[in-house]
This record gives C-alpha cells, sequence and structure tokens, in this order.
C-alpha cells in the first residue's frame, strides 16, 4: 500500500511540473519532449535560486564598498576638521598679536613674548612662563597681557620665570583714575579680585571709571590699563573708600603674556 503511494505521489509531482512548465511559455528551456516538461521547471526553479543568491551576494559586495568609502570620507572628513581648528587657532592668535601691536604702539618700550606653561603657587596668586634669564628676563620686570597688567616677575630661572599676578594679596600697583586723576593702591583679595586701597573719600569716583598705572614707583610705565570701576564703598570714618575694580585682562584664559623691557621711567 506505502508503495503505491509513492508511485501516486511522484506521478503528482511530474503532473505539476508539467503544468508549471506549460504556463510559462516565455521560458527558455535547455530541454525538450517529456524529459523537458519534467525537467525544465526543476531547472527554473535552480536558475531562480541561483538568481537570487547572486544577487543578495552582489548587493553584499556593494555594501562592503559603500563602507570602505565611508570609512575613507570619514578619516578625510576629519583631517579637514583638524585643519579647521588647527586655522581658526591661528586666526585668533594672529587677532590677539594684531590687537597687541595696536596696545604696543602707544608706549615707548620693547616686550619679549612668553606662553604661560604652569601655575605657581595657586592659580589666583601667579604663574610660570617659559622665559628665564637667557632670554634677557630680571626680577620685577613688568608683565602685560592682551588687554592689560598682568603682574611683575618675582623669580628667575635660566629658561622659565615666575610671575606674581596682580590678583595675588601681596600684590601692589601704584594706579590712577584717568577721569579724575586720583590715585590709589591696587590689591589683589586672593579670591581672584582686584581693590582700590588709599583712595580719597572725596574723589568723585564711578561706576565704569577706568584705572591705569601711574607710574609712580618706576615699576610699571605710566598708562597701562588695568581695569574698571564695579561697586564703590564708602565708609563714615576715615579719610579712604574702597573701589573694587573688574580686570581688564582674563587671567582664567591667559595663554600668552608679553614681558616689558627697557622702558622710560
Amino acid at each position: 500500500m506505502f508503495k503505491w503511494q509513492r508511485i501516486v505521489f511522484v506521478i503528482f509531482f511530474c503532473l505539476l511540473l508539467i503544468i508549471l512548465q506549460s504556463r510559462n511559455k516565455e521560458l527558455s528551456t535547455p530541454f525538450k519532449g517529456l524529459i523537458g516538461n519534467v525537467l525544465n521547471p526543476v531547472v527554473y526553479f535552480a536558475s531562480s535560486i541561483l538568481s537570487s543568491t547572486s544577487s543578495i551576494w552582489d548587493s553584499y559586495v556593494h555594501l562592503i564598498g559603500v563602507q570602505e568609502e565611508n570609512d575613507e570620507m570619514k578619516k578625510e572628513l576629519d583631517r579637514i576638521n583638524l585643519e579647521n581648528s588647527l586655522l581658526r587657532e591661528r586666526l585668533i592668535v594672529t587677532e590677539h598679536l594684531e590687537s597687541f601691536l595696536k596696545f604696543n604702539k602707544v608706549f615707548d618700550f620693547s616686550t619679549v613674548p612668553a606662553n604661560v606653561i604652569g601655575l605657581g603657587d595657586g592659580f589666583l596668586k601667579s604663574i610660570v612662563i617659559d622665559r628665564g634669564s637667557i632670554d634677557g628676563v630680571l626680577k620685577n620686570d613688568p608683565v602685560i597681557g592682551f588687554n592689560g597688567l598682568v603682574g611683575k616677575v618675582t623669580d628667575v630661572y635660566l629658561k622659565s620665570s615666575k610671575v606674581e599676578l596682580i590678583l595675588a594679596a601681596s600684590s601692589n600697583v601704584s594706579v590712577i583714575n584717568s577721569k579724575t586723576r586720583a590715585f590709589g593702591i591696587v590689591r589683589g583679595d586672593g579670591a581672584g579680585g582686584i581693590w582700590v586701597d588709599f583712595y580719597d573719600r572725596l574723589d568723585n569716583v564711578s561706576i565704569g571709571d577706568n584705572f591705569i598705572t601711574s607710574g609712580l614707583g618706576k615699576l610699571f610705565p605710566k598708562g597701562i590699563p588695568i581695569g574698571q570701576v564695579s561697586e564703590i564703598e564708602v565708609s563714615n570714618k576715615g579719610l579712604f573708600k574702597k573701589v573694587t575694580i573688574k580686570q581688564f585682562e582674563d587671567f582664567y584664559k591667559l595663554e600668552n603674556v608679553f614681558i616689558i623691557k627697557d622702558f622710560k621711567e
């Protein structure tokens, strides 16, 4: 009984293949006649499977090629971004130098450029620069930035120097109100700010007044910008008022400085 079922199944399968063959008139068939009717559908389906497999492989190879192209494009984009970053940095430095050249034309002194390479006794007290005795740096040389006074050299080594910032509590700079011409002493508060001590309480100082170095004491050239008045405190007692100044130089972004040499006292 089972043998007859298999025979019937084979006959049914052959008839099915013949029907499929007869319905596909445009099928290019390698076999003719009854054998063709049996074998051609098998060849057709096998060809379809091989064609699909080939298409999938071609797509895979194409995707691999696209991925490699994307990787190369990403590398090129990274290189371009790096070059743009370097160009932007050069532009910033150039703008700073142009600003300093305009600033430097006003004064009669020469300068030695230096880079900030370290912090001394805390960021708000001192910095270390990459110029030393080999570059002609001397103790007490004034140091300025692109926008105003930074401090003075306190320790000199062969190829580096330590600079005390005007923010340090131990700093003392003689200053003058550029509008009223009243004198005072700028001191650091030790917390990133500066204020004017010994300032005449009768002087008509106002918020927004600019303070510059006075030239007294012959330590700093006269006229170096210091900062702008941001707060005024007047006491009922005493001869002086406390004037708080917002410094022009941004010490939190200090990268380059200039050591003043040969200024006329």
